[in-house]
């Protein structure tokens, strides 16, 4: 579930901001004025709407990058108790 969760926010913060005609349409619809330039980050996940004085305006929700680096070490925390609670079990071969 945790890493579920993870892919869900990532796949939400990639898709944000994202227009196939024109990127500056993501910049006009938050009120970003001016020329820009939209820059893209994979992780953590940003998409950043740059002007050329270096004013900048994200793309991403808050929420995304927490969600997804908090799931990811749940999801490793899971694995690792799952491995060790299988060794445990499992008899020693003589």
């Amino acid at each position: 579930m945790a890493a579920a969760l993870s892919f869900g926010a990532y796949s939400w913060g990639v898709m944000s901001g994202f227009y196939i005609l024109d990127p500056d349409e993501a910049c006009a619809t938050l009120g970003a004025e001016g020329d820009h330039i939209v820059t893209r980050w994979t992780l953590p996940v940003s998409a950043q709407c740059v002007t050329k004085d270096g004013a900048g305006t994200e793309l991403v929700s808050a929420w995304v990058n927490p969600v997804i680096f908090i799931g990811l070490t749940v999801f490793a925390l899971a694995l690792l108790a799952g491995v060790l609670a299988g060794l445990r079990r499992r008899p020693l071969l003589r």
